[in-house]
């Protein structure tokens, strides 16, 4: 079951207006390009908690300020209790539709949010579910540091694929002179990879196999001549903590030419700490590295509730207004920034 973030006391209230405002002025400082003819954008977003935890008419509008800005949005986290979604989808005008999954792990839906005018949805939907002979089963090593500051390695010895805890949603999609396939994904979290019980660093191992599994099976669409579309681009929540060579999870995405968005060096991070690399949208070779023409991460935490943040930080050491501040922003709107791409469709 999804936990939803509890309401900070005392509660924050706001102008909608202000602050879609302060955000659109965002998104001219951060070079977000605005819709136009001949490009494409896309986007991830995983929307903490959507439907599982109580949001005001005014964050619904935030929510849906941000997610107009983009042409095509993976979004992550919807619940099984839709309707705050469909609500939001709705608040962005007519002109926008979304396409979601049935319920799985965490009871949590995959979606997809397009603006009528730029994207087609074409003939493939579907969930990935893999059958029990295309299991992978391999060694998985874990690198952790213990309480003594030592660099360790477990080595989980033919540690065996289970199903995904929430099945990949697939969707097809043309725009301008591009056709293309998203595998929209949430993947298993587990425990952190520093965790003091080797049980729960197994975990982190399904984590690690979970990106494997679903590296090799674009790969092998990518590489079977009934393949409907072989343009496939892995989008959404995939749980990679940093993008580095010798971190486990990020070596598995890339293992099979798949080209990640490297964001890190405009923005930071894709969570509101600004550390972490969770949202991934990974490339397949097919693909040209010329269609896409600009990138970015979409901190949108850094221009919503200035007065908030102006108040905390009079009132309370900078770290604690940090975590304080933090806590509204993620009930409000989310824990997780929008990543995004442009592409050439022409």
């Amino acid at each position: 079951m999804a936990i939803p973030f509890k309401s900070p006391v005392p509660k924050h209230t706001y102008n909608s207006t202000r602050e879609k405002a302060a955000i659109t002025r965002h998104f001219s400082k951060r070079t977000v390009p605005k819709s136009v003819n001949g490009r494409l954008l896309i986007a991830s977003w995983n929307i903490a908690n959507l439907g599982a935890q109580d949001r005001t008419p005014n964050a619904r509008k935030l929510v849906a300020h941000i997610l107009k800005r983009f042409d095509l949005v993976a979004v992550q986290e919807v619940n099984d209790e839709f309707r705050t979604f469909a609500k939001i989808v709705e608040m962005m005008g007519s002109k926008y539709k979304f396409i979601m999954s049935d319920t799985a792990g965490n009871n949590e839906r995959l979606a997809f949010v397009y603006h009528t005018d730029k994207v087609t949805p074409t003939n493939l939907f579907g969930e990935l579910a893999l059958r029990p002979r295309e299991y992978p089963k391999r060694t998985v090593k874990v690198r952790w540091t213990d309480s003594n500051g030592v660099n360790r390695i477990d080595k989980f010895q033919n540690h065996r694929f289970v199903p995904f805890d929430r099945n990949p949603f697939i969707g097809s999609f043309s725009s301008g002179k591009f056709d293309f396939v998203l595998a929209n994904v949430h993947l298993y979290f587990g425990e952190f990879q520093n965790s003091k019980k080797k049980e729960d660093r197994k975990k982190y191992a399904r984590r690690v196999l979970e990106i494997h599994a679903l590296a090799r099976w674009a790969d092998r669409r990518k590489n079977k001549a009934t393949t409907y579309d072989k343009d496939i681009i892995l989008i959404g929540d995939m749980n990679v903590p940093a993008m580095e060579k010798t971190e486990s999870t990020y070596k598995e995405l890339v293992k099979y030419g798949w080209c990640p968005v490297d964001y890190t060096s405009k923005t930071g991070g894709s969570n509101l700490g600004n550390d972490r690399t969770y949202d991934q949208m990974a490339f397949a070779p097919t693909i040209p590295k010329t269609r896409i023409t600009a990138q970015g991460v979409f901190d949108f935490d850094k221009a919503a509730f200035k007065p908030l943040w102006e108040k905390l930080l009079s009132q309370m050491p900078k770290s604690k207004a940090i975590g304080l501040f933090n806590r509204h922003v993620k009930h409000h709107i989310s824990d997780h920034r929008p990543l995004w791409v442009q592409l050439d469709i022409t």
